[in-house]
C-alpha cells in the first residue's frame, strides 16, 4: 500500500493500521527478540566458557614456549657446556658425552611438567651431536667441517633437515618450526607434527659455538591439557596463513575455519556457528607465535525448544489482533462524528476568509481544544494580514517621499550644467572646471543605490573636491596622492575620503596663507586596505580656538564612523592621530577587490541629468 492509497482511507482504518504497525507488530517483534536474545545469551555464556578454556590453553602454550627459550638460554650460559662445545678436545669423549647428556636430561625434566614427549638435540662446530635420550649422546662418525661461507657440512642426517639448513644459512639467533620427525634423534615421537625450537648457542660477543633443537609433541601436549576439562570439545591449531597444524577434520571444515580467522584476530570474544547451527566455533590469536587456536562446541547441549516458544508468540499475536479489531472500530466510531463536523466548519471558514469562529461549546474533550486552537490561529492570521497591509502602505509612502526628495537635487544639477556651459561659452575656463567638478560630487551624492565604489572613483571625487577648494582658498595649499599598485578597483565606502580631506582643510590649512600640504597614501596587505591622509596644518585644537562663535560643528567624521560600523560590523577603524605639525587620519577597512564590468571612459557631468 502506497502513501496515496493510505491517505484515501478513512480515519478509522488509518488509526487501526497505525496501531497495528506501531503497537501490535512491534510488541510481537519485541517478544520474538527477547526469545532470540535468550538464545543468544545462552550461546554467549557457552562462548565465554570456551574462550576461558582457550585462554588457559594459550597461556599454557606460551609458558611452555618461554620454558623452552629459558632452557636454551640455560645451556647457552652454562660455562661447562660452553667449554665442552667450544673446545671438545680438552675433555675425554666419554666424559664429555656423559656430562652433556646429564645436563640435557636435567633441562628436559624441567620441561616435562605437562607430561609430554620432549627431546633436546645439541651439536657443536666440530660435528659432535648430543641428544637427551637414555642411551646417551652419539657422535658423528665423520667430523663435520666448516665451509667457506661458515656453514656446517657432514654426513649426519641432523644437518640435512630443512629446518637445520635454514638455521645454518640464516642470521637469525633462533626460530620456531612445525615439522614431522626428520632424523634418527626424533624416533621416539609418533608420526605426527612436532613443535621445535631451532637456535644458535652464542657467546656474549656473538660467536656461535653450537646449535640446539628442542622438539615437543604438540598433539600430546594438547591432549594432556584438555583431558582435565569438564566440557569435552575439539581443539585445533592453525598457523598465521590458516594452514592446519593440528586439525583432524575434512578439507571443507578447514576452509570454513579459515574464514573465521580475521574476525578472531580482531575480536576474540566473537563466535561463529555452522550452517545447520549444530556447532559453535571460538578462537584466539597468539601474536607471539602468529598462530590461531580454535575449538568446536556441539550446540546440542542447549536446553529448551526455541522454535516452540516462537510459535506460541505468533499465535498470541494473531489472537490479539482479532480482539483489537473489534474494540478499535467501536472506539473510533465515537471520535469520527465530531471530527467530521469540525471539518465542515473549517471548510466554511476558509471560504469566508477567516471571518467566522467555531462554536467551541459544541465540541468536547480534545476536539474542543482543537476548535479553540483553530480560532486562535485565525485571529493571529487576521492580525498578521492587517500588519502586512499597514507595512506595505508605509513602504509606498516612504518611496513617494524619496522620489519627491530627489526632485530639488536634480533641478540643482541641471542648473549647474547650465552654468557650466554658459561659463565655457564666455571663455571662463576656471568657472567651467569648478562647475564640472562640483557636478561630479553632486552626481555621486544622488546615487543612493550604491554604498561601495571603486577606490579609483573615490580618488577622482577627492581630486574634484581639492580642485574646488584650491580655487576657494586661492591655491594656498598643495596636494599629492600616492597609491600602491593593484588597489584601483578596491571597494571603499562612497564619499568616505572627502570628509577626511575636508577635516584636514578646515581644521589645519585654512588659517595658513601659504605652504599648506595634504598627502594621501593608499597601501594594502593580504586582508586590509589602509588610507593615510596627512596635513601639515595647525591641528584641531588650534582650529577650535579660532572657530567663530555660533558656527556649528561638522558632522562628516561622525557620519563616516557610523557608516563604517554599519558596513563592516567592527572590522573597520578610523583614527585621528595628532602629529607635529598637523594631523594624520588613518582609515583601515577589509580589502575587497572588484573587477570593473564596463569600459573606462570620461563621464560627462550632464550624463545623469540627461537620463531624467
Amino acid at each position: 500500500m502506497n502513501l496515496a492509497a493510505l491517505n484515501r482511507l478513512s480515519l478509522k482504518h488509518r488509526l487501526f493500521i497505525s496501531i497495528l504497525l506501531f503497537v501490535l507488530i512491534p510488541a510481537t517483534l519485541v517478544q520474538i527478540h527477547n526469545i532470540t536474545r535468550l538464545e543468544t545469551m545462552m550461546k554467549d555464556n557457552i562462548a565465554q566458557q570456551n574462550i576461558e578454556q582457550l585462554d588457559s590453553l594459550k597461556n599454557s602454550l606460551e609458558s611452555l614456549r618461554l620454558g623452552v627459550l629459558g632452557a636454551m638460554l640455560q645451556l647457552e650460559r652454562d660455562p661447562e657446556v660452553v667449554r665442552m662445545l667450544r673446545v671438545p678436545g680438552e675433555t675425554d669423549a666419554e666424559e664429555r658425552r656423559l656430562f652433556v647428556q646429564n645436563r640435557l636430561l636435567s633441562v628436559k625434566q624441567g620441561l616435562m611438567n605437562a607430561v609430554i614427549p620432549v627431546t633436546i638435540t645439541l651439536a657443536d662446530q666440530s660435528g659432535h651431536v648430543y641428544v637427551s635420550l637414555e642411551d646417551g649422546a652419539e657422535a658423528i662418525p665423520e667430523a663435520v667441517e666448516m665451509n667457506a661461507d661458515g656453514n656446517l657440512r657432514g654426513t649426519d642426517p641432523l644437518f640435512e633437515g630443512t629446518a637445520f639448513k635454514r638455521l645454518l644459512a640464516s642470521e637469525e639467533p633462533y626460530f620456531w618450526a612445525i615439522h614431522i620427525p626428520e632424523d634418527r634423534y626424533e624416533h621416539i615421537f609418533p608420526p605426527s607434527e612436532l613443535f621445535s625450537l631451532y637456535g644458535k648457542l652464542q657467546t656474549p660477543q656473538g660467536e656461535t659455538f653450537g646449535y640446539i633443537r628442542i622438539s615437543l609433541d604438540i598433539k600430546s601436549w594438547m591432549n594432556s591439557i584438555t583431558g582435565g576439562f569438564l566440557i569435552k570439545q575439539n581443539y585445533y591449531l592453525l598457523d598465521g596463513e590458516g594452514k592446519p597444524i593440528l586439525l583432524e577434520t575434512d578439507e571443507k571444515e578447514a576452509e570454513h575455519m579459515q574464514t573465521m580467522l580475521p574476525a578472531f584476530k580482531k575480536n576474540p570474544s566473537r563466535y561463529f556457528t555452522d550452517h545447520q547451527d549444530q556447532y559453535m566455533y571460538n578462537g584466539v590469536y597468539m601474536p607471539n607465535m602468529k598462530w590461531y587456536m580454535l575449538n568446536r562446541f556441539p550446540l546440542e547441549a542447549l536446553s529448551g525448544n526455541v522454535w516452540s516458544m516462537k510459535r506460541q508468540v505468533i499465535f498470541s499475536f494473531l489472537l490479539t489482533v482479532a480482539v483489537f479489531m473489534l474494540v478499535t472500530y467501536a472506539i473510533v466510531s465515537s471520535i469520527l462524528r465530531p471530527l467530521r463536523k469540525l471539518q465542515q466548519k473549517m471548510t466554511q471558514m476558509a471560504d469566508q476568509y477567516m471571518h467566522l469562529h467555531l462554536q467551541e461549546h459544541k465540541y468536547k474533550g480534545e476536539t474542543r481544544e482543537l476548535a479553540r486552537s483553530f480560532n486562535q490561529m485565525t485571529d493571529d492570521i487576521r492580525k498578521l494580514i492587517a500588519t502586512l497591509r499597514a507595512e506595505e502602505r508605509q513602504k509606498e509612502a516612504l518611496r513617494f517621499q524619496i522620489l519627491m526628495s530627489q526632485m530639488n537635487p536634480h533641478f540643482l544639477l541641471n542648473t549647474l550644467n547650465t552654468l557650466k556651459w554658459n561659463a565655457r561659452s564666455q571663455g571662463d575656463k576656471g568657472t567651467f572646471e569648478i562647475c564640472q567638478n562640483l557636478g561630479k560630487l553632486l552626481e555621486c551624492g544622488l546615487n543612493t543605490e550604491v554604498d561601495l565604489v571603486h577606490l579609483k572613483e573615490e580618488i577622482g571625487l577627492v581630486r574634484s573636491y581639492l580642485y574646488i577648494q584650491s580655487f576657494r582658498y586661492d591655491h594656498t595649499f598643495q596636494s599629492e596622492i600616492e597609491m600602491e599598485e593593484g588597489v584601483d578597483y578596491a571597494l571603499i565606502p562612497k564619499l568616505s575620503l572627502q570628509p577626511l580631506v575636508e577635516n584636514s582643510l578646515h581644521h589645519g590649512l585654512i588659517h595658513m596663507r601659504e605652504g599648506g600640504r595634504i598627502s594621501i597614501r593608499v597601501t594594502k596587505d593580504s586582508r586590509k586596505l589602509k588610507v593615510e591622509i596627512l596635513d601639515n596644518g595647525q591641528g584641531p585644537e588650534a582650529s577650535e580656538s579660532l572657530r567663530s562663535a555660533g558656527r556649528r560643528r561638522g558632522i562628516g567624521i561622525s557620519n563616516l564612523m557610523e557608516r563604517l560600523v554599519l558596513l563592516y560590523k567592527g572590522e573597520a577603524s578610523l583614527n585621528l592621530v595628532p602629529v607635529n605639525p598637523g594631523m594624520l587620519a588613518v582609515l583601515e577597512i577589509p580589502l575587497l577587490i572588484s573587477s570593473p564590468y564596463d569600459k573606462e571612459g570620461i563621464q560627462d557631468v550632464e550624463y545623469p541629468a540627461r537620463g531624467r
